[in-house]
């Protein structure tokens, strides 16, 4: 699939616009990090430490000053065409940058930095509102993967390329080679964009506010009021906050703890985008290829077992007397050891990211997707400077001690971790749910563009009983209300739905009572904007009994928006080789109701 994916123009050229900016960004990036790293006469009466964190602060504060403005861009013209303009920014970026070397000029390198950053704030609410409008919902999880493993691969191609050229004390090298080359990708990068299909706007008439300070704080406010986006921004931001604290500080650790040569600091990062990737497309594996949520408790748990023993490894850590070879830190057990928890670390990160993106693309409204992207930037940006403040503060504290940054981010990933489990119970019965249900049995889930709507959703299955319901929770990736006809065996398991109000057990339906009982819950969690799931016979029961059809329309007079979506199923038998197993396909579409009329 993820071939034939990335064959899809419409996928395709998108996967490789984003992958060419990701490797610019990085190759040049990088190149000047190791430079104000190593070159004592570019750095001036700068401490490294400073240095490195001022420039990862400088290309992340452009996202909090222009996101707001770009997310208002991306949804009111075609996304397409607001991603090739930001393409065009590329080279002369890139020039800067090669002035600033020549001139061995600190200033002019920072300022590159920053217009990087610049660019890649305009570039990124079109590029996550793009997939959803591109791809479809099966797809939607691959193609996030295969960007997530895309832009890590493009990191490590680049710090690579960086690494190595920097590694060599060739003077102008530097210039022709890393900026020249940087300059060709640029190019080629602006051709791909060309080559992408157009994403028509779904809100022309939007007036674009261009107030950065009340634009951003309303961009703001509007991801806050979203209930089922607004905890993946969260956990997006705190993923970019791990991300940028670990990338910025391997070649301070590289030069200071390891006391490696530049080379060590490339190894280091392509352990990271390794373990990236890997946990990316395990995510797209063990999340059945539909959204998993589940999966973000995993990748946290990873992430905090990996950072507990990283710090016994770095406290026990002795430093070389002379400078490590990459070839000699590969003969260390020691230094293999740090490598192989690095790796772990990022498998969980991207066990973690993909679930949370994904979420944030369903179910966002469709008209202002952008916008929500935007403050999703917003929000990781803020997140990002405060990494850099975080490592600074840390360093200054313990006089350059880069173990303890990373064992400080371990120690509030547990914090984090339990927040999730306290404040998302859905997040924690996901996790839960990845393996009480096996995968062989989910159905595929095909139509699931109506999930961002605005307003409650009454979810109708043809059957929903004892023996499944777990299967209709596990299936569906939304946070719901099933009701069941009957009361479920006692467990600690049954105790916490009934605690969080994800079941709702009525055992005697046939009586008037609890009909009338059932029609106040649906209304109650409607009005609330909540979903909740009954099967077809219900469904038909209280549609004949109580003008069930009319309840849209009473509550719109209230303001109260309802969906209801009906499900059908069939069996996939298409295409199918023998060693495969032929799974329900669950479609969802959105009934058309009746208005109240005489109510």
């Amino acid at each position: 699939m993820a071939i034939q994916l990335i064959r899809d123009n419409r996928f395709g050229a998108f996967f490789w616009t984003q992958f060419l900016g990701a490797f610019n960004d990085n190759l040049l990036k990088f190149a000047v990090t190791l430079a104000v790293t190593y070159n004592d006469a570019l750095r001036g009466s700068f401490s490294p430490g400073l240095l490195i964190n001022l420039i990862a602060a400088l290309f992340i504060l452009p996202f909090v000053i222009f996101s707001a403005t770009s997310g208002q861009l991306a949804d009111k013209f075609d996304k397409t065409k607001v991603m090739r303009l930001a393409k065009w920014l590329e080279p002369p970026i890139v020039i800067i940058t090669a002035l600033g070397f020549l001139m061995n000029s600190v200033e002019l390198l920072i300022l590159a930095v920053f217009l990087l950053g610049t660019q890649s704030a305009f570039f990124g609410p079109a590029k996550y509102a793009y997939l959803p409008e591109q791809l479809k919902s099966s797809e939607l999880v691959m193609g996030n993967a295969l960007v997530e493993s895309a832009t890590f691969m493009a990191i490590l191609l680049g710090t690579i390329a960086a690494g190595s050229l920097m590694s060599q004390d060739a003077g102008n090298v530097v210039v022709y080679v890393v900026c020249g080359f940087g300059f060709l990708v640029a190019l080629l990068g602006v051709y791909q964009s060309q080559r992408m299909p157009l994403t028509p706007s779904h809100s022309p008439d939007l007036k674009v506010n261009w107030n950065l300070f009340t634009e951003t704080w309303r961009n703001v406010r509007f991801a806050t009021g979203l209930p089922k986006v607004w905890p993946a921004l969260l956990g997006i931001s705190w993923l970019w906050f791990v991300g940028a604290t670990y990338l910025t500080q391997f070649p301070l650790l590289s030069k200071t703890l390891l006391n490696a040569s530049p080379g060590v600091a490339t190894v280091l990062l392509f352990a990271f985008t390794v373990g990236l990737g890997i946990g990316a497309f395990l995510c797209e594996k063990w999340s059945r290829k539909r959204i998993e949520m589940g999966l973000v408790l995993c990748g946290l748990a990873v992430m905090v077992v990996a950072g507990v023993l990283l710090h016994f490894v770095l406290h026990a850590y002795e430093t070389s007397a002379s400078q490590q070879t990459v070839f000699v830190f590969f003969s260390q057990f020691n230094n293999l050891a740090v490598l192989g928890l690095f790796v772990l670390i990022s498998v969980g990160v991207g066990l973690y990211s993909v679930p949370l993106y994904a979420t944030m693309q369903a179910f966002a409204p469709r008209e202002s997707r952008s916008r929500v992207v935007s403050a999703n930037n917003i929000i990781n940006s803020f997140f990002m400077v405060v990494s850099a403040g975080f490592a600074i503060a840390i360093l200054l504290g313990t006089q350059g001690a880069v173990m303890w940054v990373f064992t400080a981010v371990t120690a509030i990933n547990v914090v984090v971790l339990g927040l999730w489990i306290v404040k998302q119970p859905y997040v924690m019965l996901r996790t839960q749910l990845l393996f009480k249900v096996p995968a062989k049995h989910l159905p595929r889930i095909e139509n699931l563009e109506h999930l961002g709507e605005a307003g409650g959703n009454l979810i109708v299955f043809p059957t929903l009983l004892h023996e499944n319901y777990l299967l209709r929770m596990a299936g569906l990736p939304m946070e719901m209300t099933v009701v069941l006809s009957g009361r479920l065996k006692p467990s600690r398991f049954v105790n916490q739905m009934r605690k969080h109000g994800f079941v709702l057990e009525f055992s005697k339906l046939s009586e008037i009572d609890t009909q009338k009982e059932l029609i106040k819950a649906i209304a109650l969690h409607i009005q609330e904007g909540k979903s909740i799931a009954i099967d077809k016979p219900m469904f038909e029961l209280l549609r004949k009994q109580y003008r069930l059809d009319d309840m849209p329309g009473v509550l719109a007079k209230k303001g109260v928006v309802m969906n209801v979506l009906e499900f059908s199923e069939e069996n996939n038998k298409e295409n199918l080789k023998k060693s495969e197993i032929s799974h329900t396909v669950w479609r969802l579409n959105k009934k058309e109701v009746l208005t109240a009329s005489g109510v």
